[in-house]
């Protein structure tokens, strides 16, 4: 990559670098780059590209003077673990601070706009560096999600909606807003900015306890550094080092490549189902311009059950959308939530609908989700985002969809595959001779299928189609699924006492396979899913 410097820019480094030179017996400058010490040999592509390469050294007396020079209402105090995470900014990580420099121009104004208006110090925009790296989708191994990270509890708590289709935690402009009313909270509470952070970090609880262990009263951070957690101890000094790198990266000459352009946006509301790449077809926008608008939407939908939901668009289409609204939401529709290729789970290949037909269980009396899930190779996650079920909770005759192979599918039920569906505005009418071809493939496997019993059912007699029954699902999953073991409950059983009788069965698998809690009564007579033969 090359750098076009003008005149006075060449001039600036020549007046640095002699700076340098000047101070390089205070400083103990030992090494330059090879283009000052051979200036006459060196053209100016060749000193654009040493510069970029040029690690300047770190002396903890330019670094104090520099924390001092930046203007801010939070103290940026210097300390020896302040100066590491200098080094791990400018020196070990100098790539991903470049990285970080041309993200910010895409989320610094929204920050800097939600701190103006609650009034709040500017420089509290690099805590989302410390906190996700400006990422959005973020997630931590606590469960805090978002540029703020914040956990469910805390999330709920300052109106963060979340459930399988939004997390507003990743909402780039309702996660900014939440994070700026709590950071002001514990600023209020405990009186001090460094305070807050470390209450941010590790909760209001716990630095109260390390302010009364450090004495209670006139306590900074640096006072109670000690009683902290191991990681809020680098939290501050972290804020603090990241402030200094975002200022002063010209400094170690870190330059960035190409700034991400920030997308002036406006909201619509919505009260049906959108499918966002639809969406986006219909507006003419590219779907990552909407994607990184509304990365809190986790399937890149807008669910039914959401009314006057905001929808956030550029600015530019905000009246183009107004004025073909109706047009836009229908074609955006069209791709039903039935229609979407579903992955719920870690197990994408078992739990997408995609290539997989769709057939109905019947609940029979004492049957779980986790029976019905082995019965049919299908996690219970899946099985309740296909039957829209808030928690494990089945009652007996409810029906279930369940999505399970081609060769699965019973003979009685349509055979409806499952494939990506996007509103296509100059869709044609299907070939007639292919619905017919497809018809008739139908058939020929729904014959083989009837024709050829599994391997178990061989040594049967076979009777005619006529006088056979007809083919339900639980017919198909008993003859294709796996046989459960079955442990009914006896008089002072314990799960304990029970995974014993079961070689390589643990409590935790009986608990998951049968949704028991620490808080759930075992009775007699229960039948417990114990696993598969």
């Amino acid at each position: 990559m090359k750098f076009n410097f003008s005149a006075k820019q060449v001039l600036t480094l020549i007046c640095f670098f002699t700076f340098l030179t000047a101070a390089s017996d205070s400083y103990g400058f030992k090494k330059f780059p090879k283009f000052w010490l051979e200036p006459d040999s060196t053209s100016l592509d060749s000193l654009t590209d040493e510069l970029l390469n040029y690690v300047p050294t770190l002396h903890a007396e330019i670094i104090k003077d520099r924390l001092a020079c930046i203007q801010s209402s939070i103290k940026m105090t210097y300390s020896k673990d302040v100066q590491n995470w200098i080094a791990v900014y400018t020196v070990k990580q100098r790539a991903q601070t470049k990285v970080l420099i041309e993200r910010s121009s895409f989320y610094f104004p929204i920050f800097e706009e939600a701190l103006k208006r609650h009034n709040m110090p500017e420089e509290l925009k690099y805590l989302a560096i410390v906190e996700s790296a400006l990422t959005p989708r973020a997630a931590s191994w606590a469960a805090a999600v978002g540029l703020w990270q914040f956990i469910p509890a805390t999330g709920k708590e300052y109106g963060l909606h979340q459930d399988w289709f939004i997390d507003e935690r990743m909402d780039i402009y309702k996660s900014t807003d939440a994070a700026c009313r709590y950071l002001k909270f514990l600023y209020n509470y405990h009186g001090d900015w460094h305070l807050a952070l470390a209450a941010y970090n590790c909760g209001p609880g716990r630095v109260d306890w390390a302010v009364k262990q450090a004495g209670g009263k006139n306590v900074d951070f640096w006072s109670i550094y000690n009683y902290l957690p191991r990681e809020t101890r680098g939290y501050v000094p972290a804020f603090i080092a990241v402030n200094y790198a975002m200022q002063y990266n010209k400094e170690h000459f870190i330059f960035p490549e190409k700034m991400q352009e920030p997308i002036p946006s406006d909201t619509v509301l919505v009260s049906q189902f959108v499918n966002i790449e639809e969406f986006a077809k219909q507006i003419e926008v590219p779907k990552e311009h909407l994607e990184k608008l509304n990365p809190h939407l986790k399937k890149n939908a807008i669910p039914a059950y959401k009314k006057n939901y905001p929808l956030r668009i550029p600015a530019h289409k905000k009246e183009y959308v107004n004025a073909n609204r109706l047009a836009i939401l229908n074609a955006s529709n069209r791709a039903s939530r039935r229609e979407m290729t579903f992955i719920s789970g870690k197990d994408a290949e078992i739990s997408t609908t995609e290539g997989k037909t769709k057939i109905y269980h019947t609940v029979a009396f004492g049957q779980s989700l986790a029976l019905i899930g082995l019965k049919y190779g299908v996690t219970t996650a899946s099985l309740r985002v296909w039957n829209r079920l808030p928690n494990d909770m089945i009652y007996p005759n409810q029906k279930l969809e369940v999505w399970v192979k081609p060769s699965q599918a019973p003979a009685n039920q349509t055979l409806t595959l499952n494939q990506p569906v996007l509103a296509n505005n100059n869709a044609t009418p299907q070939n007639p001779q292919a619905t017919t071809n497809q018809v008739s493939n139908q058939k020929t496997a729904v014959k083989n299928a009837l024709l050829n019993p599994p391997a178990a059912q061989v040594s049967k007699p076979l009777v005619s189609q006529a006088n056979t029954k007809t083919t339900t699902a639980q017919d198909i999953a008993k003859n294709t699924a796996p046989k459960t073991k079955i442990h009914v409950i006896q008089n002072g059983d314990t799960l304990w006492d029970i995974a014993k009788k079961y070689r390589g069965v643990t409590v935790e698998q009986i608990k998951k396979l049968n949704n028991i809690t620490d808080r759930t009564m075992l009775h007699p007579g229960r039948k417990l899913v114990i696993g598969t033969n």
